[in-house]
């Protein structure tokens, strides 16, 4: 009999003890998957691991006990804090595999649309047996010379080159059966030709990788000096991967020494020289020859040296807004805004009244895209945009968003594209959380006035434009040379 209650007492303990054992494993793997991520900082995690320590001790101190309520005790702290460790694994471990697909090297597509006319009774490209093909100059895009071998491996049509403009005229007069343009240069002759738009149809879509590498930078580089960081906010939806006319453009100068932030708008109409093209166009058309003409472009404008992008599209903001909850804007100017909804595939309407208001994912998007309301136009947009994006940065910098972790990492998973360094952005986010920095945020526009050009993507068409005031350039370059203080 004495035997049996041995037994039963050595059982219980055992019992009792294998609740303190879970917590224990599950102590060090939050632990490690915490140092793994790198964005806590080391007097952070010595805390969290003397924590740890001292709670195993005492839990296994109460387990072991010889008296019941103490074993209760250690039982039911073990299983509780268990479960609240785990929780924090969770969140370790969506941080992780953010982090591990979000800053790798991703490949920019560029979609090619086989076009004809819509009399033609070709289904296909490969019924195409000769004759020419309109193709786009190999000098216009990175993807131009692979459409180019793609087009030879697919068909035996002789390749005749040509700018946007003249493939376009050549296919309206039938002087060539097909052509082969961007799809993003293509909406552009869309919407200036009805013609164009009405009489001709897609094949096929060719899509051609473009590979982007990540800037080469110095470990810890962002905490240790200013930056620039060209925004290219797309006029599209769903993969960030495609080329799209850039809607926003804009740079962020950051100084992590004196943690102010200046935020510089461009509009989008602005008629700028294009790096490498030797001819002017619209800024909005620069991200259709890559992001790198983009930024070279901004550049020369401003005489600056572009350190990183940040690429996002509509999906991205409506995503990230409403992963935090909305933001708060103060509207100075009421205004109704409509725009076509593309998911939706419907037209809708937003009312914004003057004073505070709390915008959600979709009315942030409107409240963003809205220019024709205003007597100023795009001038007004951009300050929209530089509201929103102010109050995304308050917004996501601040403790409460602990709570939207999860969400917010969901809603940027796939919906940007930057050249960033993750290890940067690690070092980045420890610091600001060591030390809970505040940030100073400046906003500046760029003015212009109103104008008609021939720009470069639409050869043989003037267009609307905006003609850039020199003041205002000199002026932004001035308070990007503040930002910068004595490291410019």
């Amino acid at each position: 009999m004495a035997k049996q209650t041995k037994k039963r007492k050595l059982k219980k303990s055992v019992i009792f003890k294998s609740f303190w054992f879970l917590f224990f494993l599950i102590s060090l793997i939050a632990f490690f998957l915490g140092s793994r991520i790198g964005i806590f900082p080391m007097k952070y995690l010595s805390v969290v691991g003397i924590i740890l320590i001292v709670l195993n001790l005492f839990f296994l101190f109460l387990v072991s006990s010889k008296k019941w309520n103490r074993r209760l005790l250690g039982c039911f702290f073990s299983i509780f804090f268990s479960i609240v460790l785990v929780i924090g694994i969770f969140y370790e471990s969506i941080t992780l595999g953010f982090f591990k697909n979000a800053f790798q090297n991703r490949e920019h597509y560029e979609n090619y649309q086989v076009l004809v006319l819509n009399t033609s009774d070709y289904e296909n490209l490969s019924e195409l047996k000769t004759g020419k093909i309109g193709v786009p100059s190999t000098k216009f895009t990175d993807g131009a010379k692979e459409l180019q071998n793609e087009v030879k491996k697919r068909t035996s049509l002789t390749l005749e080159e040509k700018d946007n403009s003249s493939l376009v005229d050549a296919l309206l007069s039938k002087n060539l059966r097909v052509i082969v343009m961007e799809e993003a240069q293509k909406n552009i002759f869309s919407e200036i030709n009805e013609d164009f738009k009405n009489q001709v149809k897609v094949l096929e879509t060719i899509s051609i990788p473009i590979k982007t590498e990540k800037k080469k930078v110095i470990e810890g580089e962002l905490t240790k000096k200013p930056f620039h960081i060209y925004v290219s906010g797309t006029d599209d939806y769903g993969s960030i991967s495609q080329v799209s006319r850039s809607d926003v453009n804009m740079i962020i100068t950051v100084n992590p020494i004196t943690q102010q932030i200046l935020l510089t708008s461009i509009p989008r109409d602005y008629y700028v020289s294009l790096e490498g093209m030797d001819d002017y166009d619209k800024l909005t058309h620069a991200s259709l020859y890559g992001i790198d003409t983009s930024m070279k472009t901004l550049e020369n404008l401003f005489d600056i040296e572009m350190d990183y992008y940040l690429k996002i599209n509509f999906s991205s903001l409506v995503n990230l807004v409403e992963a935090v909850g909305g933001v708060d804007i103060s509207n100075d100017e009421e205004f109704t805004a409509h725009y076509y909804d593309e998911p939706l595939k419907e037209f809708v309407t937003y009312h914004f009244d003057v004073g505070t208001i709390r915008l959600n994912g979709k009315e942030a998007l409107a409240y963003s895209r809205e220019r024709k309301s205003f007597l100023t136009g795009d001038r007004k947009r951009v300050e929209h945009q530089q509201k929103v994006l102010s109050a995304l940065i308050q917004k996501i910098a601040s403790p409460s968003i602990l709570m939207s972790y999860p969400k917010i990492l969901n809603a940027l998973d796939g919906s940007f594209d930057t050249n960033m360094d993750i290890q940067d952005i690690i070092s980045f986010i420890q610091k600001q959380i060591d030390k809970g920095f505040e940030w100073q945020i400046q906003s500046n526009v760029l003015e212009g006035t109103d104008g008609s050009e021939y720009v470069y993507s639409m050869r043989g068409h003037k267009t609307y434009v905006m003609i850039p005031d020199e003041e205002s350039i000199e002026k932004a370059k001035v308070l990007m040379k503040e930002t910068f203080g004595n490291n410019s």
